[in-house]
């Protein structure tokens, strides 16, 4: 048991779940930097780790109760449309995507947002430069006149 036991505890830090669950005992100040903090309200975070302990809880007592034991494949495999179908009622999909998504759609999201962000400033620059162009103009007909 020792090489096994020391293995998935040397582990534990890479696993995002289980630093999801930490960050219940931290201050929101001292939460580490990734995607989903910096992006994501802290209580969206929480909510979903709560899903998730939630649904590990009923693999685990299925499995543990020797009654109804035989059915834990069954409740293995109906996490997966409790992913796809019962959590896309609780958050938005971009939540989903920074919270268990891949490497390379979260990077594409990373890029698309920082364009619309980009764009944002850029027309509300032209909007800033367009009014103070017209209350020049109007400026210029006051002294006219």
């Amino acid at each position: 048991y020792g090489v096994f036991l020391f293995m998935g505890l040397s582990s534990l830090g890479g696993i995002q779940f289980w630093n999801r669950i930490l960050l219940f005992f931290q201050q929101p100040s001292k939460y580490p930097k990734t995607i989903y903090t910096e992006h994501m309200e802290k209580k969206r975070i929480h909510m979903y780790t709560v899903f998730q302990i939630l649904f590990f809880s009923l693999v685990f007592v299925v499995q543990n109760v020797k009654a109804v034991a035989i059915v834990f494949p069954l409740m293995t495999m109906l996490c997966i449309p409790g992913r796809l179908f019962f959590l896309p009622k609780f958050f938005e999909q971009w939540e989903l995507l920074l919270l268990d998504g891949e490497d390379e759609p979260i990077a594409e999201w990373l890029e698309a947002k920082e364009r619309s962000v980009f764009e944002y400033e850029e027309s509300k620059r032209m909007m800033m430069m367009e009014e103070s162009d017209s209350t020049s103009d109007e400026a210029a007909v006051e002294q006219h006149a």
